[in-house]
């Protein structure tokens, strides 16, 4: 006969079972989970701003910064919010933006982590590259990410992504966006497997026309994975079926192509495969199918401008001083009232200028900085011929997605769901009014930042921001797609990107901002929430949700922020599904265990 002495210790072992698994295991740190792809919710944490301290020989850095479009891999340790990973590779990145940079003054490089360069069995979390992105030609510093989010609302597979605040042997080095690097860690975690053919067209072949039937031909198609194995791909049957009106869906992921140029079309990113550069985005071969994966928005919404190429006005901070090509034309030749520019029958603003030509007090568009936000070319973009210094027949991929009625009519659809439903003003501010809260104090200590802080919170709310971008954007979508609206495509008339080592010197003093204004803040925004600085930029005082006082890493990689509070830690806590099926037996036992003693008391025994 069971006593009831052991029904209760039997009890009290569940009970204590239960609250070690439930409560006490993911507060201790242990990592529970399968780190595999772990990384998603530790590294990419979107609730708060990731610290990357990269220690570097001084020598090793400045051979970096010196020679940037080398692109030169060097040997760092990187700390990432306490996580200490050694042995690691770090070089610049970038293109059209690196060289921009590198005839500037300015240093502010995007930079790639390579964890397992080195030794392959390293990562972080399961990650092995990360991008930090330096928000070139963005002063709103959010269209990257909004982009991104955006994407994954229409449910494509998006490369995780969220800020980080970089330092370099325990200096500053600024606010960066974090980006998942499109690799065989990002083919599995997203379509369960690597074995398939990922391509990053730029060049020859990148606009998906036929050729030949030599894939050698496709100079430009950027094959990625599995080099080996190239003559099983299907990327000729893949290429003939877009041109020759082939059965596009035994190669194609129509839908998921048609939510991409639908979301791409909304949001005007024109640095793609929808302008003459024809760049910009992944495709991923798996079982002879091909999908398509987002790549570079920081020139979005509009930022590229009309006819594929860099432009738009540009807003430096007031102290910028920059330098002209020796041998370019004066401001009083240029800045003639009747004197206008080709921009695809989009008349430019005086001041503006195509080619890297000179705006007002010597700022060289070769920086390709964004411009109005609220240009006419950018709200009422066509979204029935969706291309910009090009045709839809130089775009075979697309023109074969809307050259069939059936698909046309469902990517008019998703364009109509996204201005309704995701492109709208209301859910663009929910975002920047987080990113607000969240990043306004790190923007303003960034010490090498292209823009102001002032332009930053512009960006938030009002005449000129992005969530007022979404609201016009999205009424010039409904009105074009009832017919109400018509707008001819921007497809002549393309003026070409200058080429970066024509640009001429730049002299840009990177400062922090004296015309910081808090009363700009939006107004919901509480700075309370958010880390105070001094006038220098120095950190000083409390961290966000309640952290403790800015300290450096110690020598063992401790944490930035030894007190983050309770919430940003259980956000860095991943718990797997074993924990939690572990602690719903227990559970379960638990219940059984205290309705048999219930049972067993009422027997008297």
């Amino acid at each position: 006969m069971i006593k009831t002495r052991v029904v209760y210790i039997s009890m009290a072992i569940l009970l204590l079972l239960f609250v070690v698994v439930s409560a006490v295991l993911p507060k201790t740190g242990i990592e529970t989970k399968n780190t595999e792809f772990s990384y998603e919710s530790i590294v990419f944490n979107k609730n708060k701003v990731t610290t990357v301290d990269i220690e570097i020989a001084e020598e090793d850095w400045a051979d970096m910064l010196e020679s940037a479009t080398d692109k030169e891999l060097k040997q760092a340790n990187i700390t990432v919010d306490g996580k200490r990973i050694e042995n690691v590779a770090i070089r610049t990145k970038g293109s059209s933006s690196l060289n921009s940079v590198a005839n500037s003054d300015s240093d502010r490089y995007s930079l790639k982590i390579d964890f397992d360069y080195y030794d392959d069995t390293q990562s972080l979390y399961g990650l092995k590259k990360l991008n930090l992105n330096n928000n070139f030609s963005d002063s709103t510093l959010m269209r990257e990410y909004i982009s991104y989010e955006l994407m994954e609302q229409m449910g494509l597979p998006t490369p995780a992504h969220s800020y980080m605040y970089v330092t370099v042997n325990g200096e500053d080095r600024g606010l960066f966006l974090g980006v998942e690097a499109v690799d065989e860690t990002f083919l599995a975690n997203n379509y369960g497997s690597n074995d398939g053919f990922l391509f990053k067209p730029d060049g020859t072949g990148s606009d998906l026309k036929y050729i030949s039937d030599d894939i050698a031909d496709y100079t430009g198609i950027g094959l990625k994975t599995n080099e080996g194995n190239v003559d099983q791909s299907k990327f000729i049957d893949m290429i003939k079926a877009i041109n020759n009106g082939g059965n596009i869906e035994k190669y194609i992921d129509v839908d998921e192509m048609l939510r991409y140029f639908a979301m791409n079309t909304a949001i005007v990113n024109l640095d793609s495969y929808q302008s003459n550069m024809k760049h910009n985005y992944y495709l991923y071969e798996k079982d002879g199918v091909f999908s398509i994966i987002p790549w570079d928005y920081n020139m979005s919404f509009g930022g590229f401008g009309g006819g594929g190429r860099m432009g738009g006005n540009i807003q430096m901070p007031a102290d910028a001083n920059m330098k002209a090509p020796e041998d370019a034309q004066t401001n009083e030749q240029l800045d003639k009232p009747d004197m206008e520019f080709p921009n695809n029958g989009v008349q430019q603003q005086q001041g503006e200028r195509p080619n890297g030509g000179l705006d007002k007090g010597g700022i060289n568009m070769g920086m390709g900085m964004s411009g109005d936000l609220m240009a006419d070319s950018a709200i009422n973009f066509s979204v029935t011929t969706p291309v910009s210094g090009t045709t839809l027949e130089d775009s075979p991929l697309l023109n074969a997605l809307l050259s069939n009625e059936e698909y046309r009519a469902k990517y008019e659809g998703y364009l109509e769901e996204i201005a309704t439903n995701y492109l709208t003003e209301e859910n663009i501010q929910n975002i920047t009014k987080k990113l607000a809260l969240l990043l306004t104090t790190y923007v303003e200590a960034d010490p090498t930042k292209f823009s102001t802080t002032e332009q930053f919170i512009e960006a938030v709310e009002g005449e000129k921001s992005l969530p007022e971008f979404a609201k016009q954007r999205s009424e010039s979508i409904l009105k074009q797609l009832s017919g109400e609206l018509v707008v001819e495509a921007t497809t002549q008339g393309n003026m070409a990107m200058p080429n970066p080592g024509e640009m001429g010197d730049m002299n840009i003093p990177m400062q922090r901002p004296d015309d910081f204004d808090p009363n700009q803040m939006p107004e919901d925004f509480d700075p309370s929430q958010a880390p105070p600085f001094n006038q220098n930029g120095d950190k000083q005082g409390d961290r966000p949700n309640g952290g403790g006082p800015m300290q450096r890493p110690d020598k063992n990689g401790g944490p930035m922020w030894p007190n983050q509070g309770d919430e940003q830690l259980k956000q860095g806590t991943v718990i797997d599904k074993n924990t939690i099926l572990t602690a719903a037996v227990c559970f379960v036992l638990l219940i059984v265990a205290l309705l048999f003693v219930l049972k067993f008391n009422r027997r008297g025994r």
